[in-house]
């Protein structure tokens, strides 16, 4: 008699899961795994990716890859849902499933469930710009056509001036230089708000100001309307100050929602993350599992993904063995914000904040700013080690 393990997501943390389960697991135990894509998409590179992906350096053809291959050795015991998932009944232990490209709805049973799939940007609009996977496993469109809408543009402006709207910004003024117009406006007073100390977002501001992209702090678009006639720009940007910003093109980079859609209320919180319990499962549940962004706790970074994979995978193959909460490792989340911000491609154009230190912007660049770590991307696509360089 089989038992089957449902996987919801194949990134960071679900590729590494299947990979592990497949290779940990009981011979007698499957995997299922579901996603919109046939593709790993290495998003922390997006902000230059969506800029020119050449520029990534010599391993730039691995922003995308095809992930099904490594799991071919496996034959019958995995099992891949082209789709996403639409509805979960617990109490059935039943996932259903969205095929792709329209083809219809597929159910599947299981024993043990993980939900990893993810959270996404949204800038307030709903607009899909590929720092993220497209919901629809359409990453590879969405990406092209926001390049191609930056290579458009002569006059870009970018809101949210978090990480991805610092690099962001950066990154397009230093490939197209004086062919763009480029400005970021924050709704904080300094760039990179959720870092405690402010000289790290003044030195970001600095390197900025310095390679020609324009900073509006302390503002923000409180709506996006098309330009009227005869007036510079394809929109006009309304701030919270009054002032109005025509733009050809407007990219917002802030506001993060969890891809929970398809679960029942009351495993979520009153925003939407999956509310957690000390063993990685989902409160309230003894059979579901979640990893990642999805879940409850903060600071969203892939430094964090480790340590909450290593637990429930520890405690999943517990519980397939007939062990009970009495051997589970317990999670203990770790708020500490670790930030590399690289703007453009030049020598020490970055800044770095590890756990309450701020490093050299030429150590930000040494260990990100050269290729946005994108060396590290197969690795995780063909499971051979987790994100964190965890050997699988």
């Amino acid at each position: 008699m089989t038992s089957n393990i449902v996987i919801i997501g194949a990134s960071y943390s679900g590729l590494p899961a299947a990979h592990y389960l497949l290779k940990h697991a009981p011979e007698s135990w499957t995997i299922t795994l579901i996603n919109p894509s046939t593709n790993f998409y290495f998003n922390p590179a997006s902000p230059r990716a969506l800029v020119e992906q050449s520029i990534l350096g010599k391993k730039n053809g691995d922003l995308f890859i095809p992930f099904l291959p490594k799991f071919e050795k496996h034959g019958s015991r995995f099992a891949f849902l082209h789709g996403k998932a639409s509805a979960v009944d617990t109490r059935s232990r039943t996932v259903t499933v969205a095929l792709h490209g329209g083809k219809g709805e597929t159910s599947v049973t299981y024993d043990h469930l993980i939900v990893a799939s993810g959270a996404n940007t949204s800038g307030g609009a709903g607009k899909e710009w590929g720092f993220k996977h497209d919901l629809e496993g359409n990453t590879e469109e969405v990406v092209s056509n926001t390049r191609a809408a930056i290579r458009a543009a002569k006059k870009i402006v970018v809101s949210g001036a978090g990480a991805t709207g610092v690099e962001f910004a950066g990154e397009i003024k230093d490939f197209y230089g004086a062919d763009k117009e480029v400005v970021i406006v924050s709704s904080s007073e300094e760039l990179l708000s959720q870092v405690p100390r402010p000289d790290v977002g003044a030195s970001a501001r600095k390197i900025l100001v310095k390679i020609g992209v324009k900073v509006k702090t302390g503002v923000r678009v409180v709506e996006e309307r098309p330009s009227a006639k005869g007036v510079e720009g394809i929109v006009e940007l309304v701030l919270s100050n009054g002032e109005v910003l025509p733009a050809d093109l407007h990219i917002a980079t802030w506001g993060i929602y969890p891809n929970t859609s398809f679960l029942a209320k009351e495993l979520l919180d009153s925003a939407g993350w999956v509310k957690m319990d000390q063993y990685m499962r989902v409160e309230g549940t003894q059979n579901v599992w979640a990893i990642g962004d999805v879940t409850h706790w903060g600071n969203r970074k892939l430094t964090t993904v480790d340590g909450q994979w290593t637990v429930a995978m520890q405690n999943i193959i517990s519980s397939i063995n007939g062990a009970g909460v009495e051997v589970f490792k317990k999670y203990v989340h770790d708020d500490g914000l670790m930030i590399i911000v690289p703007m453009g491609r030049r020598f020490a154009n970055a800044v770095a904040f590890v756990k309450g230190w701020k490093l050299w912007g030429a150590l930000g660049w040494l260990f990100k700013g050269r290729t946005y770590m994108i060396e590290y991307a197969r690795p995780v696509a063909e499971g051979v080690t987790t994100s964190g360089r965890i050997k699988i």
